[in-house]
């Protein structure tokens, strides 16, 4: 456990039951994870840390790590202990420098994390305070992890490989985990960090050369026997004789292994597989090397500090991206609008600033394609720069209160007079059609499109715009509702103009379905009104389960078609009975249950199925747009 960079906390009280068995299983382990040479500068303070560290960005030194409660780690109790070999994360929210490796410790195992705490929680207390780091700026300033970790880790416990034997595995777990052999084998990179293709292949430190240990090279000239002989003393006939930081290694923690695991750590090292070609979180990622490398990069400053590392969030204070359904659903139109036109704060979460002005029409399609990848989401990286440039175009609707809002001036809010802007002539026949009530947006976006092949999706959405924009301002209402009406408008025609342009294909939907767009909604037409009417799956994949239980308790067995406005009140009672649910599944929980009454209602024609669910899921979606 070398390199607890700067901790300064204490222990719980040692249990009053006999752990000694698990204390020893605890001191063989910090044996073989070579914690002492690390986190001693004098012997006769062992594990008292202040032993110096020379990197290429200034010298470290380790920590106390007795149970001294002023200068050591006294005050820590196993999940503070586990955080920092697991997560690389100090009691005190810091993140601690790759030199502690934490990189390779990830992958011990929750067995023998409490081994290792049972033994180094009864450490002699010695009372050594930590000595200052002397790192170079901007190296001393511990939140420039954040990128660091962004790229080049990911806490993970070490997983055996199938098809390899026990003893196969064993070793790779005493070398890569406990042994963190790569750590000084490995050169590294500008960063700090492991070259991934490179693993093993030996690397400078402390001005010793620490040699090329791959398998390739030591298959070549070592056989096991010979191998095993060298990490148990130090020495092999007619090979070498171990000298600098190894010997080390060698005396305090290789010599007390025991020949199982000796030998085990010799059949892995002799047919260890070959390194990866890019380090684990990439490795992980659908997107390409140098998107990834973009991405993490755009979402380290100006994300990651909010909504951490890994994605978590804030527990109830910044919402998670990790596993977030609003990020990972089939369109990315969610998070392109949150980036975009920011959130205010609620009841639940803090406000989120626009980044409309500070990203890139590319730098936010990439930053989308990343969040909805990385951390165990699975969408697909379906934005594009075509697609942003479109729904940029929905942030030119002014928020209520502002002087554009008051005067409801269309020219800021679609193409300026005399500048190079949407096809007058389609504008004004687009605007004539929504005069006489005339509300399909998709139709809109088609009509434009073949008027104009040749606009781009922004412009596309700039002409529907300007065309409604007047029509709505001449309008009865307060202006607040006016604005709403056409926000809602400009997003969906965002929506309608972003398909095409994806860069992977929408799935299809059998029905009318909600998306999220930032606090609104927007729709998604059915592929097709024609054939059998096919009703979502209801996998709990699409609809969170016990929402469409609620949706389906209270829908009941109406008759076909519902009248009125009973949708908009089933709508109302739902988001009423889950008012944590998001809108969208809210609509879509009432439209898969209203749609499985309209299949197995007898005697009704296929388009009248398509016709009675189209026109109730577009009361919900037109409903719930106004919850907000």
């Amino acid at each position: 456990m070398p390199w607890l960079a700067g901790a300064a906390m204490a222990q719980d009280a040692p249990p009053a039951v006999d752990d000694s068995a698990l204390v020893a299983r605890g001191a063989y382990l910090a044996r073989a994870a070579d914690c002492m040479p690390c986190h001693t500068a004098d012997s006769k303070q062992p594990y008292a840390g202040g032993l110096g560290l020379n990197t290429p960005f200034g010298t470290l030194y380790s920590v106390n790590i007795t149970s001294d409660k002023t200068t050591g780690i006294g005050g820590w109790n196993f999940d503070d202990f586990k955080r920092a070999l697991h997560d690389g994360i100090r009691k005190d929210g810091a993140y601690l420098y790759p030199a502690m490796p934490f990189d390779a410790y990830t992958g011990i195992t929750e067995d023998d994390l409490k081994a290792l705490w049972a033994y180094v929680r009864r450490i002699p207390a010695v009372d050594a305070p930590n000595l200052e780091n002397g790192l170079i700026f901007p190296f001393n300033v511990r939140l420039g992890m954040l990128a660091w970790r962004e790229l080049f880790f990911r806490p993970a416990y070490f997983t055996p490989v199938a098809g390899k034997s026990d003893e196969w595995n064993r070793g790779a777990y005493l070398v890569e985990a406990l042994g963190h052999c790569s750590d000084c084998h490995s050169p590294r990179n500008v960063m700090g960090a492991i070259k991934g293709k490179a693993a093993f292949t030996g690397a400078e430190i402390d001005g010793f050369y620490a040699p090329d240990i791959a398998s390739a090279a030591l298959a070549r000239t070592w056989d096991k026997d010979t191998l095993v002989q060298f990490l148990k003393t130090g020495s092999a006939p007619q090979k070498t004789l171990v000298f600098g930081p190894m010997s080390d290694v060698v005396h305090d923690s290789l010599a007390y292994l025991t020949d199982a695991d000796l030998a085990a750590m010799a059949t892995y090292l002799l047919d260890s597989p070959p390194p990866p070609d890019a380090p684990a979180p990439q490795k992980a990622s659908s997107l390409p090397a140098d998107v990834y490398a973009r991405a993490s990069k755009v979402f380290v400053d100006n994300c990651a500090a909010c909504h951490q590392t890994q994605g978590t969030g804030l527990l109830g204070a910044i919402p998670p991206l990790a596993g977030n359904p609003a990020v990972t659903a089939a369109e990315p139109y969610n998070v392109l609008t949150v980036v975009l036109q920011g959130l205010p704060a609620d009841a639940r979460f803090g406000a989120m600033p626009s980044f409309a002005g500070r990203l890139s029409d590319q730098q936010i399609a990439e930053l989308t394609n990343y969040v909805r990848t990385s951390w165990g989401n699975g969408a697909a990286p379906n934005a594009t720069a075509k697609m942003v440039a479109a729904w940029r175009e929905t942030t030119k609707v002014p928020d209520y209160g502002t002087q554009a809002a008051s005067a409801f001036d269309c020219a800021q809010v679609g193409g300026a007079p005399g500048a190079s802007g949407p096809d007058p002539r389609a504008v004004a026949a687009i605007s004539s059609a929504l005069q006489g009530g005339d509300l399909d947006v998709a139709a809109m976006v088609d009509s434009y499109q073949a008027s104009a092949p040749d606009a781009s999706p922004a412009r596309v959405v700039d002409a529907l715009m300007a065309a409604y924009c007047p029509v709505v301002a001449a309008g009865g209402g307060d202006d607040y509702a006016k604005l709403a009406k056409l926000r809602r408008f400009s997003l969906q025609a965002a929506a309608d103009a972003s398909a095409p342009v994806a860069s992977t294909p929408f799935p299809p939907v059998s029905v009318v379905w909600a998306v999220q767009a930032g606090k609104s909604l927007v729709a998604r037409g059915p592929k097709s009104l024609g054939g059998p009417l096919v009703c979502p799956t209801d996998n709990g994949k699409l609809v969170p389960k016990a929402l469409a239980a609620d949706a389906a308790g209270l829908i009941g067995k109406p008759n076909v078609p519902v009248s009125g406005s009973t949708g908009a009140d089933w709508a109302h009672a739902l988001v009423k009975k889950d008012p944590k649910a998001r809108l969208a599944d809210v609509a879509n929980a009432l439209i898969s249950a209203y749609c499985g009454v309209v299949a197995g209602t007898a005697g009704l024609e296929e388009a009248q199925q398509h016709g009675y669910v189209e026109s109730f899921g577009q009361q919900v979606i037109q409903t719930l747009q106004l919850e907000n």
